[in-house]
């Protein structure tokens, strides 16, 4: 109400507010929900590409692939030269 006014309107109640309570078992499907439609999205638009385009030759490319592994693997290492750097170190453990 507008200050002075002697009017004063009720709100009308949100029945989706009643009858859902904010427990575990809603916010986990909300966010599923939402992380699948962001999924869906993401699919959509980056891999399907409906507004055009095509996929760069730096991710199509097998020889494109291959030279940069070799160069992040001849890449000179800081503090331990004898072993080349590694774009997954946790890979190579054993």
């Amino acid at each position: 109400a507008l200050p002075g006014s002697h009017h004063t309107r009720k709100m009308a109640p949100n029945p989706i507010a009643a009858r859902v309570k904010p427990t575990g078992k809603p916010i986990a499907v909300a966010i599923v929900v939402a992380m699948t439609l962001a999924g869906c999205c993401t699919k959509f638009i980056s891999l399907d590409m409906p507004f055009g385009g095509a996929l760069p030759g730096t991710i199509t490319d097998p020889e494109w692939a291959k030279a940069t592994k070799e160069r992040m693997l001849a890449w000179p290492r800081e503090g331990a030269p004898d072993r080349p750097i590694m774009l997954n170190p946790m890979k190579h453990m054993k």
